[in-house]
């Protein structure tokens, strides 16, 4: 299901002691015999690369939480994304395992030990544009000693080649906000351009996850280039279609704010459409705010869900 290939992209949900809700897209750039490079970018404005040893993502004992601008591109010795195989082997059998979480860009680490709670677990994650379950394994953290200290909850897909992290919820003792990431959306580096156009010839509408915003803004980030260049294209292959952009938020801040910036957000899409060569007359933007929810508000997962621009035909 998560087979690394060049382009192939991961969304995550995030939220954190230094800032409120926030996105990140990691993209494989390149898969080696002996590594594979991704790139990370996020809506906070960190954007860096890393090498995964493939060595490491079949025998490491440590875990890298986050990226930070000043971490080294090698870790040697750790994985990030997700965990090795070996740990999850440990986690399915005997259902304890040690596991080092690296946490802070001076690779300050705490040592922690994960307890297996259920290996019968299903998260809903996007690929391309179709909801799936990903199989998962439940485990629960217990870190360090002293003052300093952490728990937490880890979901791993139940995948021994590819043991990615789908959700992760830290609290450590010195941190007033519980860690939690959550990866909502894959796709799979082949490109969108074919999905699209089958929904909006056969659905008539198309929710796009893949145009990422600056925190709080309506200004795309450079990851949404690609996908703007494709749904370009397929308007300009199919000249009839007219075009409703629409721009959704979750329920985080008031409710006029969101109409605003959600407004924005899709007249942003709308003007890069234009200078990608489409008849501005095709297009029409306007903003929904939080009024319609796909997902559960209250979850970083269900935000994530709820924050999208969806594309629907009005010819």
């Amino acid at each position: 299901m998560f087979i690394p290939r060049p382009g192939m992209q991961f969304t995550t949900a995030f939220t954190n002691d230094f800032g409120k809700d926030a996105e990140s897209l990691t993209t494989i750039t390149s898969v080696t015999e002996t590594a594979i490079s991704i790139e990370y970018s996020s809506s906070r404005g960190v954007a860096v690369r890393r090498e995964l040893s493939v060595t490491d993502r079949r025998d490491a004992a440590s875990y890298v939480l986050g990226y930070e601008d000043d971490m080294p591109t090698s870790i040697p010795g750790s994985t990030s994304l997700g965990i090795s195989r070996r740990v999850l082997s440990e986690l399915r059998s005997p259902g304890r395992v040690r596991l080092s979480l690296i946490y802070s860009h001076t690779l300050a680490s705490i040592e922690c030990e994960l307890t297996r709670v259920s290996s019968e677990v299903s998260l809903p994650v996007i690929f391309g544009d179709q909801i799936r379950d990903v199989p998962s394994i439940h485990a629960q953290a217990q870190c360090g000693e002293g003052a300093r200290t952490a728990s937490g909850d880890f979901y791993f897909a139940n995948d021994l080649e590819q043991p990615l992290l789908i959700e992760s919820m830290i609290n450590f003792s010195w941190e007033k906000k519980p860690r939690t990431e959550r990866i909502t959306r894959v796709i799979d580096g082949r490109g969108l351009q074919p999905d699209m156009e089958q929904a909006l010839r056969t659905k008539r509408k198309y929710d796009a996850y893949g145009l990422h915003f600056n925190f709080d803004s309506a200004e795309l980030r450079p990851e949404s280039v690609q996908l703007v260049r494709e749904i370009a294209q397929m308007l300009q292959a199919n000249v009839g279609w007219k075009m409703q952009i629409a721009g959704h938020t979750d329920s985080t801040g008031g409710a006029d704010y969101n109409i605003g910036l959600s407004e924005k957000r899709a007249e942003a899409v709308r003007a890069a459409l234009v200078e990608h060569g489409l008849d501005s007359r095709r297009l029409r933007a306007e903003g929904r705010g939080e009024g319609q929810p796909k997902a559960d508000n209250d979850t970083l997962a269900g935000r994530a869900i709820n924050r999208r621009v969806e594309f629907s035909r009005l010819d």
